[in-house]
């Protein structure tokens, strides 16, 4: 079930993309959201799906971006994201000093920077990369310090990281593709107990609480356990000889 304070922050979504739409329309240009979480995204796309009055684009700065804007652009236009008011930032400090995803953002955020400026934060060794919307990337490029750490920003570098998504593949049978069979597959334990763990909203179908023990599942749904992880439903391969589906699980590392 949807949590009211959930069901506002979506309403406020929907009449802000609206807003993003009739201003495209109205003045000709492109117009852009901030960065949107992995929920705001799938609600996005969601909205937008079989709509021919406008020309929508989700971008984060490099495929594959879990926070994105959704860029709104004229019919007559083709998305470009050299247009998309997203920065890239590139930290460089010594490898010894092993800095993480919290260690950016919480320098971040002392800031008084909002999430919603920020998109993704990936880390490698010795150098991290940020996008960041075009407003706060000279704030964010004064950085000396991440926690105790010496870093140096720059703003003329492309994005050359390469994010890796690492899964652990869960495949079997199931009777049908119930979001209760499903997910007991992919956590590994019985169909009662995640009925139970789905009674005490603790399973969330593409980041939306299910309610339903009967609620169906699609290639490509994210499923959420909260205390096992979060899963993909990747292929449905056939049928046994039983009759019982073969379907094949990601789970996220």
């Amino acid at each position: 079930m949807i949590t009211s304070s959930e069901l506002q922050a979506d309403k406020l979504l929907e009449v802000h993309l609206d807003d993003l739409v009739s201003l495209s329309k109205r003045y000709s240009v492109p117009y852009f959201s901030k960065f949107l979480d992995e929920r705001q995204v799938y609600l996005t796309k969601q909205r937008f799906t079989g709509r021919v009055d406008c020309n929508v684009w989700m971008w984060g700065g490099y495929e594959g971006a879990l926070r994105q804007l959704c860029c709104i652009f004229p019919e007559w236009m083709e998305p470009d994201a050299g247009m998309v008011p997203i920065v890239c930032l590139t930290f460089r400090y010594r490898e010894s000093d092993c800095l993480t995803h919290r260690d950016f953002l919480g320098s971040f955020m002392s800031k008084g920077i909002v999430r919603e400026t920020i998109g993704d934060i990936v880390t490698g060794c010795g150098i991290t990369q940020v996008l960041v919307t075009d407003v706060v990337a000279p704030l964010l490029k004064e950085i000396t310090k991440v926690g105790r750490c010496g870093v140096k920003a720059t703003d003329n570098e492309s994005f050359i990281m390469k994010p890796s998504q690492n899964f652990r593949e869960i495949s079997g049978t199931v009777s049908s593709l119930r979001i209760d069979t499903v997910t007991a597959l992919g956590i590994r334990e019985s169909r009662e107990k995640t009925v139970g763990l789905l009674k005490k909203g603790k399973i969330e179908l593409n980041y939306c609480e299910v309610v339903s023990p009967s609620e169906e599942v699609d290639v490509g749904d994210i499923i959420t356990v909260r205390g096992y992880g979060k899963f993909r439903l990747k292929t449905v391969t056939g049928l046994s000889r039983k009759g019982r589906l073969h379907i094949l699980i990601e789970q996220y590392h």
